[in-house]
């Protein structure tokens, strides 16, 4: 029987949230459909590990114009294609295919919380204009498109969970000795500047606290290293360089704790693994950590970097690292979090059968 074609377009594969959750999924969708990505800029072959032989083929660039005419090709051919767009320069190709070629099965799948600038804005909202579907990865960013949305269409909430970690840690009580983990890009809206800081208000009250931080750099490593050296939090504060995403899970259960203070997030893929695993989380409430995250909870949150917010946080985690029956309690209840959510290939695997008729 013949495979659904499906296309998924995005900005490039790299290390990010989105390309990891393609890359987790990859493989099982081919063994259910005829499943594509194709790529505006950079592929990083490196991180195509986990991608079976026979696969490879279906991961292309498309930066030139032949390209295009390529991927025409390729739709026209395939007039039941269902196409799916990450991202705005995705989006545009989008709306642009989908006026050459009326295909029914048009879904724009978007993953934040806000328009990262005026051309993102008028991108994503142009390909809400052709969109049979929309999909979203968190309810915030359900939450923030809404408005913006000017005639009757489904929007469907897509699970990013990328699977049922089996590197669960044991619950471990933590003394006075705590290894931090940041994990993400390099950039100034994931606040690292606030870890350090957090970092060096734990040691000036007694805790024995160390942090790592993992991620591919995007321009901002030498402030963050020069900040390291301001605060003297040499060999306290370190630079791991990028975590291959095939050893993410391994990578995260050598740690104690997982700090995020990002200004903004969608998901955070990252997040919700270092909770399925078994790390204390301590976090900002932003994206979809406002919905999932419940301070003192199931994990330890900071409102906003506002003066009387962050002395809050401060206070909540000193009484969390002195005092073990709250921390196994925090964990308890960070583990069961995700307990009965589908995972993403699951989740989008339903979906795209949906789309088919009579599958």
């Amino acid at each position: 029987m013949k495979k659904q074609k499906i296309l998924h377009v995005i900005h490039g594969l790299t290390i990010g949230g989105v390309e990891t959750a393609i890359l987790s999924s990859f493989n099982d969708l081919n063994n259910d459909f005829d499943y594509n990505v194709f790529c505006i800029g950079n592929v990083d072959t490196s991180i195509l590990t986990t991608i079976r032989s026979e696969n490879l083929k279906k991961i292309k660039k498309i930066g030139r114009i032949k390209d295009v005419f390529f991927i025409l090709k390729f739709i026209k051919d395939n007039p039941d294609i269902i196409l799916v767009s990450s991202l705005w320069k995705a989006h545009a190709i989008h709306f642009f295919f989908k006026k050459i070629y009326n295909f029914q099965k048009s879904v724009i799948f978007l993953h934040s919380t806000r328009f990262a600038h005026l051309f993102d804005k008028y991108c994503t909202l142009l390909s809400l204009k052709i969109a049979n579907e929309i999909w979203v990865d968190s309810d915030s960013a359900s939450s923030f498109i809404n408005p913006f949305i000017s005639k009757p269409i489904p929007i469907i909430k897509i699970s990013f969970l990328l699977n049922h970690s089996l590197k669960i840690k044991p619950i471990s009580i933590i003394s006075t000795h705590v290894k931090f983990i940041s994990l993400g890009r390099l950039a100034p809206l994931k606040r690292i500047d606030l870890s350090i800081l957090f970092i060096k208000e734990l040691r000036s009250k007694g805790i024995d606290a160390y942090l790592d931080i993992y991620g591919p750099d995007n321009g901002f490593l030498n402030q963050i290293l020069s900040l390291i050296r301001q605060s003297d939090l040499n060999n306290i504060v370190n630079y791991k360089g990028i975590c291959d995403i095939s050893e993410v899970e391994s990578t995260l259960a050598q740690y104690d704790a997982f700090i995020l203070m990002s200004d903004y997030e969608g998901m955070s893929i990252s997040t919700v693994q270092a909770m399925e695993i078994g790390l204390l989380c301590f976090l900002r409430n932003v994206g979809e950590i406002t919905n999932y995250g419940n301070n003192m909870s199931n994990s330890i949150i900071l409102q906003s970097d506002k003066p009387q917010h962050w002395q809050k946080f401060i206070n909540d985690s000193m009484e969390v690292l002195s005092n073990q029956s709250l921390q196994k309690s925090i964990l308890i209840k960070s583990k069961q979090e995700f307990k009965d959510l589908l995972t993403y290939s699951q989740d989008i695997k339903k979906n795209f059968f949906r789309l088919i008729p009579l599958h």
